[in-house]
Parts: C-alpha cells; structure tokens; sequence
C-alpha cells in the first residue's frame, strides 16, 4: 500500500467519524431545511477567500462543478426529508448502507469496474444488514423510500465529485469553488419556503446549524482529497463505517431506543463494507 493510499483511505475514515455527528446534529434540529441552509453558508464563507485566491477554474471543470452541485442539492433536499420522517438510527444507516452497493453497480457501469467474490461477499452482507434495518418499527415507506433515495444520491455525488477532483489541475481548485457555488441553492430553497419566516427559522436553528456546518466541512472535505488519492470504492465503502457511530449517537444524544435488530442491522452493514475494504486492499 504506497503512502498516497494509506493518506486517502486515513481521511475517508476521518471522514466517517464526522460525518455520522454532522447528520446526528442536522437530525437534532427543529427545521432541518434551516439547519441545512446554515451548513451551506459555513461552507460558502470558508471557501470564498480560497476561491479569490485561486481564481477561476479552468472552463472544462465548470461541467463537473455544476453537475456536483445539481447532485448535492437534490441530495440535501431527500436527505432533510428522510430525517423528517424517520428516526435517526433507523434512516440512517440505510441511507449509508446502500451506498457501497450502488457505487459497486455503477462502478461497473459508468467506470467498468470488477468485483470479485470478496466484493460480493461483503455487498451480500449489507444487503441483510440493511434488510434488517428496514423491516425495524420504527421506518416507515416513505422512511424507507427516502433513505434509499439518499443512499443512491450519494453514490451519484461520489462518483461525479471524483470526476471533478480528478479533472482539476489540483483538488483544491475543485472543492473551493464546488463549496462557493454550492452555498446558494439550498438557503434560496429555504426562502422561496419560507418568505419572512426565513430570518426567524435560521436564528431559532442557529446553534444545531452552526455546529453542524463545522462538522460537515471536517467531514466531506477530507473525503474530497480522499477521491483524488484512493479508489472510488474504498473511500466509499470506508466512509460508511459510520453506520456503527451513527447508531452509538443516536441512542446517546438524540435519545432514541436501539433494538436488537438495529444493532444486528448495524452491525451487517459495518461487517460488509470491512470486507468490501479487504477486497480492495487485496486487490
């Protein structure tokens, strides 16, 4: 394993940590549309003053900044639905366990990937994981239906923000101006919602939104760098370990009541995305 790897996969599984505490304070807000707003205008205020140092991006990257943000938005918009409608514990490692899986299937398809029988293995694995977390009380259809719908979105940014860290001249470039573009269509959505309740909404949510505007930037900028430095799959798969700590700050923080077939179902899909990192590791 070349020093480059160890590096990404090393911040993929940073990535993991902060991300599962970045969705557990989304969750943790009262209109998680707000909350979701304040992370993208931490975002967009941390990287303006990169961007006016960087300068423009070349003209082919701005087809991969734009595609980027398409994605994210309709992601974030899914994302604060399917915590609107479902428990933390039980939406989100759904949403996280299927990512592995349809990164793997369109792998295949978009980038002509190979998996082999340790690949499928661990796909395997999650599937039943994520076969018990669904058949859990407390996931509704359209819970469900919004968790899957998450899972497929962020096999959709990950594969096209791949794409656009690679065509860079450096990854920087990319994530500066992908953050700085990437700031203004969910506050507006928030505001076309919401009219003169907008101003009340983010300082009723200022605290959650804040906090976890800060995690999401110590969560997926690293796992940006980690895509220009390891495979696909592996951040991918790497990330999603955060099913476990998801479930661990659910119960502590957000008081919600893990059953034995959420731990099993957390447990499953933690196991399979290990053996999907092992496949790739032995690759």
């Amino acid at each position: 394993m070349t020093n480059t790897l160890a590096a990404g996969l090393a911040l993929a599984l940073f990535s993991a940590v902060t991300s599962a505490f970045a969705h557990a304070t989304l969750k943790s807000g009262d209109d998680k549309l707000a909350v979701m707003a304040w992370i993208r205008l931490c975002e967009l205020a941390t990287a303006l003053p990169f961007a006016l140092w960087i300068g423009l991006p070349p003209a082919d990257l701005w087809l991969w900044i734009g595609a980027a943000v398409a994605v994210h938005a309709l992601y974030q918009l899914i994302l604060s639905w399917s915590y609107t409608v479902s428990d933390f514990t039980a939406a989100y490692p759904i949403a996280r366990g299927f990512t592995p899986i349809f990164t793997a299937l369109l792998g295949i398809v978009v980038l002509g990937d190979r998996l082999d029988e340790v690949a499928l293995a661990g796909i395997a694995i999650i599937s039943a994981g994520i076969l018990a977390l669904a058949r859990s009380r407390a996931l509704s259809p359209a819970g469900l239906a919004a968790a899957c719908a998450t899972g497929l979105l962020t096999t959709c940014y990950t594969l096209v923000d791949a794409k656009g860290v690679r065509a860079a001249p450096d990854a920087l470039t990319f994530i500066a101006w992908f953050y700085l573009i990437c700031g203004v269509p969910i506050p507006l959505m928030l505001l076309i919602r919401s009219g003169r309740r907008t101003a009340a909404l983010l300082a009723r949510d200022v605290r959650p939104g804040l906090s976890a505007g800060v995690l999401s930037l110590l969560a997926f900028a690293p796992a940006l760098f980690a895509l220009g430095m390891a495979p696909v799959g592996a951040v991918a798969a790497l990330r999603e370990t955060s099913v476990l700590i998801g479930l661990v700050i659910g119960a502590v923080m957000l008081k919600e009541r893990l059953d034995r077939r959420r731990i099993t179902g957390g447990l499953l899909v933690t196991a399979g995305t290990l053996t999907l990192i092992a496949g790739a590791a032995l690759a």
